[in-house]
């Protein structure tokens, strides 16, 4: 009888082990799962990307023709190229500086617009009316001699 219940009180104490390491490691998930945003948000990944000078592609170009407007990425960044109605290029972040909302170009009226909370620019990035706190950073954007466009990392 005294076998019987030392093996009874042996599985207790294996059932009893087997429920503290799974609140444990439950509560080690959880924990996990609470801090791994707080370190991606204290400590982001770098961007990745090719860097340089960025060629835009033959259905890119026929967009910007048909469009008026682009957005390319260029280094990790969201790039607005832009073509108006003298044939000029521009290129701009496409990032709003009000909350980071995308911008298109509006051709009839030659303004980059914020569609969030009605931002607008002129053709040189600078804000004409709006919330948006700042202008719109520059980029270069070039036509090259055999007809492709470059646009340069490098803000102008």
């Amino acid at each position: 009888m005294e076998e019987q219940t030392q093996i009874a009180s042996n599985s207790k104490t294996s059932r009893r082990d087997f429920l503290d390491l799974l609140v444990g490691a439950s509560f080690l998930g959880w924990l996990v799962s609470m801090a791994y945003p707080i370190v991606r948000y204290l400590k982001p990944l770098p961007q990745t990307g090719p860097t340089g000078p960025t060629h835009l592609t033959r259905d890119e170009s026929s967009k910007l023709e048909q469009n008026k407007f682009v957005i390319v990425p260029v280094s990790g960044q969201r790039v607005i190229v832009l073509q108006a109605p003298d044939q000029q290029l521009f290129a701009f972040s496409a990032k709003c500086t009000h909350e980071g909302c995308t911008i298109t170009y509006q051709p009839g009226q030659s303004v980059l617009w914020c569609p969030c909370h009605d931002g607008r620019f002129d053709l040189n990035g600078r804000v004409l009316s709006g919330p948006p706190p700042q202008p719109l950073a520059k980029y270069e954007a070039r036509r090259q001699p055999d007809g492709s466009i470059v646009i340069s990392e490098q803000k102008a």
